[in-house]
């Protein structure tokens, strides 16, 4: 047993304040219209830190979205110099490529006329004194 006595309401002899239905309801309805009154104050706070933080976050978004969009114009642009940098190296060793084969031909056709020389020179030497004695003639 709990300790309550299960027959206390029923008991004769409880002296029971009654009220008026009316009057309670009119009480109720008060209490209910403090109650909405605070629900809907609390309502409005929340309201206005939602709004807040809403904001706060939308003006972080837009900065970081802001920040992306520079940053991918950085990159691409670093893209476009590299591309065109490359493009660059790429002609210029082809054209020292040619460069260099057409010197090389010249140097190898020098080494050639060089070593012709060389051998006439003496040849031509030689036959000077002949052709002195021809224009005196």
């Amino acid at each position: 047993s709990s300790g309550i006595n299960a027959e206390w309401p029923l008991r004769p002899g409880n002296i029971e304040k009654k009220c008026d239905p009316v009057e309670i309801h009119k009480l109720q309805i008060e209490e209910l219209k403090a109650e909405v009154e605070h629900n809907k104050n609390e309502r409005a706070e929340t309201q206005k830190i939602y709004e807040t933080e809403m904001n706060r976050l939308d003006n972080i978004k837009s900065k970081c979205n802001f920040q992306k969009k520079t940053w991918e114009n950085k990159v691409q642009k670093g893209r476009e110099a590299l591309l065109k940098n490359e493009a660059n190296c790429i002609n210029t060793r082809l054209s020292c490529r040619k460069e260099l084969f057409e010197k090389d031909l010249l140097l190898k056709r020098l080494v050639i006329d060089t070593k012709r020389c060389e051998k006439n020179i003496p040849e031509l030497t030689a036959s000077l004194p002949l052709l002195e004695k021809m224009i005196k003639e």
